[in-house]
């Protein structure tokens, strides 16, 4: 087999995997996909204009920016915007993604249904208290069950940014290596699935994201 006949055939199996699904959760973790149009995107902002994100996120924009950002992800196959809740109470921004089809698919040996996750926690006072690694743990095992052919969760927060790399490795992410993505220096995190098939058939009702 020719290289380009290997990169067509990768690049197929990316396409055919579909988009991020979101993760199966049980309490007391729930999670949505944000709604562009209401007043999801006033809370992300005020999130990300806390100085604990922004440090970090470099996204501390205004509601109306962070709405077109929203529909945007909404529109695609890549990424889907969340918000994940803590007994009730939203607790963080999330974004699931495919891995292949990010840049950071290429600093690492992507197969095709990786998926990522990028986190924010809101609230200065809930971080340091352990709810960020038994989030980001069960995130990835509810991955897991929405999408049986996936094997393997990543991470790649800001090298710089230690709480969250102790959050990562706390919740049974093992460390890749630092590289560079070109807007960030990232310390990419791993977590392995085990008993997961790429062969393996969706659920029979998949956790989909509705648009409408």
């Amino acid at each position: 087999m020719s290289a380009r006949e290997v990169t067509d055939g990768l690049a197929a199996a990316v396409v055919a995997a579909g988009p991020p699904p979101l993760p199966v959760l049980g309490a007391p973790w729930s999670i949505r996909v944000l709604d562009a149009g209401g007043d999801d995107p006033e809370l992300v902002s005020r999130w990300m204009n806390e100085p604990h994100v922004d440090q970090f996120w470099e996204q501390a924009w205004t509601p109306e920016r962070w709405a077109g950002t929203i529909a945007r992800q909404l529109a695609g196959e890549c990424s889907r915007p969340c918000l994940v809740s803590y007994r009730g109470d939203p607790l963080a921004y999330a974004e699931i993604y495919r891995t292949p089809r990010d840049v950071v698919g290429l600093r690492y040996d992507a197969d095709p249904y990786d998926l990522g996750i990028h986190l924010a926690i809101g609230d200065r006072d809930r971080t340091g208290r352990g709810l960020g690694r038994r989030m980001v743990r069960a995130i990835a095992e509810g991955l897991s069950v929405a999408d049986p052919r996936m094997r393997r969760v990543l991470a790649d927060p800001d090298e710089r940014h230690a709480m969250a790399r102790r959050m990562f490795a706390g919740a049974g992410f093992r460390v890749l290596g630092v590289r560079d993505l070109g807007h960030k220096r990232a310390a990419l995190y791993s977590y392995e699935i085990s008993g997961n098939d790429p062969g393996a058939p969706l659920p029979a009702s998949p956790n989909k994201v509705s648009l409408t």
